[in-house]
């Protein structure tokens, strides 16, 4: 909380008028009840010294306090409640960081937000003040009516004072019944005749007689910036008698005042860094074709016109007025081309691989050609961090026909996939196929193969999100003829060789070789170092695989990263998998129906507030009637299946998902014909579409409908599941048909139906229903070594204990732990030491 430190320090002096130091606050002022109320608004126009009366208001109070600036970046909700949040003294730390998770998350709720904040204030009995200054930029902001609630029903033992110059839209009602107000107006700002007696006496060094008083409280009417003014004419010897101002221009006065006594290469020197945002002495040279910036930022920061950067040393901006003022002046000189001036800005950002920056100036220099140029060449890692909107918006500004150009077509396409327009994004990638099939651009051959992969790889990904596994396979496989190794824009997920797998694992029913796609995640695994887009993939992937093979403990640490990656992007394709399988997990490995229907309802909530299409909402809801089939709820079911049946979707690869779960409902119903009919419908388009894990769901499915009347077909089919599912392991899918297919499997061992090559993986199947009890079932997994260890993490031994005992490396220790956390499923020694409490250690003692 640096930042927050900086600012408080800066408040540790008295309120200032130029050089002068006046003390405003008396004892019996009105700033006495400010700690007596939940809010206080400081309301006046600009001069009046409501941010200096403040600083000396912070500096005296024993209260802790916080102060927050507002600018026209913090009207934004995420920007203005990080702002609240990071400055709010007395929060604990970690508290602070919940709050920013919770903040960040797509699954934000104002409510609940306002809810969290207000009872950690109660529970840590939080008390101190933060001061919103310039809190008129809020006006007519959706938050107002969010930050009047929190006021409202927060502790009184915590302060907000907001200061600014209106608060129209702002209702206080509740609180001004309440008597929990105090209303600061201009009226109490204005300085009165004892304060300019102390300063004339003190500062101008005159008699303060009455005469000399009336003539500046005529010319200021009691207005502090109006009395700086004074001081600053004092000071160049001008005769104050015949100051002639009014409360609008002071500020302007002030700035004409320094400005003008600058040389002309220095004033040219500032107009030119007027167009900056932020300024450093290199970037500013670089504009205005001199040397000499560093006299000038020196001249500047000594009269307090330089606001100096808390992030970044060497790094400042201009104080608001002088900007404005300078933006105004430039206007006005001919002889200053300003877009000139904005291409200088991004040539120099463009050196300094600071590409974000460099488009922000191209775009304000309207040269279209060279934003182009350098959307183009930041967009692969803007697209691995998920700033879709920021491109977006990047390339609203360019014509329509850059659209239709390989390169930002690429781009484009990627773009509104990522804003949830497969659809859209279809049609962009086949354009853009099609330019290339005609062979009518003029390319080389390494330039054609590149825009190939490229192409196909983002046809991969919409087929990804349309859920089509057999697509996805065959672009994938067209996009390595053209580059066996990558593509720029999905690095994570094609690096790998011909030889390999060429499956992507669809995350929603999917299909494809589960080890196939394990190994070739495996050696895709050291090149997942950081959080991305395509990592989520990675991870959810994973999740799957473990879940599918029973490994439940691997599944949900995937999960979590696949989680965290998810809300940080709040991408529907892949939050909806996310939240998908983290349902299933509570709902089948812990029992719990009601976390299980929590986890999709907040997806519910976060597909409304993403504007995503209806068919991620047909998914969360069938998704829900799996929890209903669990919980043998069959009025939901019914409920379920006359809504799907009413507007029932055609059968493609997107209702897949839907149609699979329809058939389980009317297993579930014991509709025992109706569920074999869409099966029968079903089957021929999952084989078609490569829909592997569907297929063996559906063979399955089929032969517990069949095993009661019809002993062979149900064998048969589940025959056919095993030849299917054998080479790829899949496991789950076996113990959700319960006990009759543990029935069916032992029957075909008895027939000696089973291939020899599948009988351990039948056996591992079988090992679900396993008789011994779940110690027994632990014990059986860990080696007798392995065993020893956790004997010796039960006595409540160290790892370097352990180590000496066992005669090992402290090293060989870790690794024998990180192998029986995995096959305990646990996280930690505490975890894995409750787990393994009720083993047989008799055999090593």
């Amino acid at each position: 909380m640096r930042e927050r430190k900086l600012t408080l320090d800066q408040l540790a002096h008295t309120g200032t008028i130029g050089r002068m130091e006046i003390e405003r606050i008396k004892p019996d002022s009105v700033w006495a009840n400010l700690e007596t109320c939940k809010l206080t608004t400081v309301t006046a126009p600009s001069g009046y010294g409501k941010t200096t009366i403040l600083k000396e208001w912070a500096a005296k109070t024993n209260l802790e306090v916080g102060w927050i600036s507002l600018g026209e970046e913090d009207i934004q909700r995420v920007s203005f409640w990080k702002k609240v949040i990071v400055h709010m003294p007395g929060l604990p730390e970690q508290e602070r960081i919940n709050l920013l998770d919770i903040l960040q998350s797509t699954s934000f709720s104002p409510t609940h937000f306002i809810a969290t904040l207000c009872t950690c204030l109660r529970t840590y009995q939080v008390s101190g003040a933060l001061i919103i200054d310039d809190f008129h930029m809020m006006m007519d902001s959706p938050e107002l009516g969010e930050l009047i609630t929190w006021i409202e029903e927060m502790p009184d033992t915590y302060h907000i004072i907001i200061s600014g110059q209106s608060f129209t839209g702002v209702s206080l009602k509740r609180l001004l019944r309440h008597q929990q107000v105090l209303q600061i107006t201009k009226q109490d700002l204005i300085l009165t005749v004892e304060e300019l007696q102390q300063y004339v006496a003190t500062y101008l060094h005159r008699e303060p007689s009455e005469e000399v008083i009336a003539n500046i409280m005529q010319q200021t009417k009691g207005w502090p910036a109006g009395l700086r003014l004074v001081h600053m004419y004092e000071q160049l010897r001008e005769d104050y008698a015949d100051l002639q101002f009014s409360n609008v221009t002071v500020a302007r006065q002030l700035i004409q005042e320094i400005v003008y006594s600058l040389s002309e290469s220095e004033q040219h020197y500032l107009l030119c860094s007027a167009v900056l945002n932020t300024m450093h002495i290199r970037l500013c040279d670089h504009l205005a074709g001199t040397r000499r910036g560093r006299v000038i930022i020196r001249r500047l920061k000594t009269q307090g016109l330089l606001v100096e950067g808390q992030e970044e040393s060497g790094w400042f901006s201009l104080n608001r007025h002088l900007r404005n003022y300078l933006r105004e002046m430039l206007d006005m000189q001919a002889e200053i081309d300003v877009k000139e001036l904005y291409k200088r800005a991004s040539d120099w950002y463009e050196t300094q691989q600071t590409l974000v920056m460099a488009i922000h100036y191209a775009s304000k220099a309207g040269d279209q050609e060279r934003l182009k140029r350098l959307i183009i060449k930041a967009a692969p890692a803007l697209l691995e961090e998920g700033r879709v909107a920021q491109l977006q918006e990047w390339i609203s500004m360019l014509p329509r026909k850059y659209m239709y150009q390989l390169e930002l077509g690429i781009i484009y396409g990627w773009v509104v996939c990522f804003r949830f327009q497969p659809e859209l994004a279809e049609r962009q990638a086949h354009m853009l196929e099609e330019q290339l099939l005609r062979r009518e651009l003029q390319l080389t051959e390494e330039e054609e193969k590149r825009y190939f992969t490229d192409v196909y790889t983002l046809k991969t990904f919409i087929s990804i999100l349309q859920d089509d596994a057999k697509s996805t396979l065959d672009h994938a496989n067209k996009s390595l003829v053209y580059s066996p190794i990558t593509s720029s824009y999905f690095s994570h997920s094609f690096d790998y060789n011909r030889h390999d797998a060429t499956i992507m694992h669809s995350t929603i029913g999917g299909g494809g070789d589960l080890r196939s796609v394990h190994r070739l995640y495996e050696r895709l695994a050291p090149k997942i170092t950081k959080e991305s887009v395509f990592s989520g993939y990675y991870h959810i992937c994973l999740a799957e695989i473990a879940y599918e093979w029973g490994q439940s403990g691997k599944a949900k640490r995937h999960l979590d990263v696949a989680l965290m990656i998810a809300d940080l992007f709040g991408l529907p394709g892949l939050l909806v998998p996310v939240y998908l399988l983290k349902a299933r997990l509570e709902i089948e490995q812990q029992g719990n129906a009601q976390a299980a229907k929590a986890t999709l309802h907040a997806l519910k909530d976060m597909l409304t507030t993403s504007n995503a299409p209806s068919d991620w909402f047909k998914k969360a809801e069938a998704a829900r009637v799996h929890i209903a089939i669990q919980q043998n709820d069959t009025d939901r079911i019914r409920n379920w299946l006359s809504l799907f049946v009413l507007q029932e979707p055609p059968i493609q690869q997107k209702s897949l998902f839907e149609y699979v779960t329809l058939v389980h409902a009317y297993a579930a119903l014991n509709e025992r014909e109706t569920a074999l009919s869409y099966i029968k419908k079903l089957m021929p388009f999952v084989k078609f579409g490569g829909r592997i894990s569907a297929e063996i769901d559906l063979f399955v499915t089929q032969a517990v409908l069949l095993y009661n009347d019809d002993t062979d077909a149900a064998l048969a089919s589940l025959k056919q599941a095993l030849r299917l599912s054998a080479d790829s392991k899949y496991m789950r899918t076996y113990w959700l048909g319960g006990e009759t297919v543990r029935n069916m499997v032992e029957e075909l061992i008895q027939l000696e139906e089973v291939p020899k090559k599948q009988i351990k993986y039948v056996e591992q199947i079988l090992a679900y229903w396993s008789e011994d009890t779940h110690d027994q079932r632990l014990q059986s997994k860990l080696t007798k070594r392995e065993l020893q260890l956790v004997y010796q993490l039960q006595l409540g031994k160290r790892n370097i204990e352990i180590a000496q005992e066992l005669a090992l490396s402290l090293g060989t220790v870790k690794v024998y732990f990180h192998r029986i956390y995995e096959k305990l499923g646990v996280k930690n020694r505490k975890q894995a030491k409750e787990i393994a409490a009720g083993l047989d250690y008799s055999e090593i003692l």
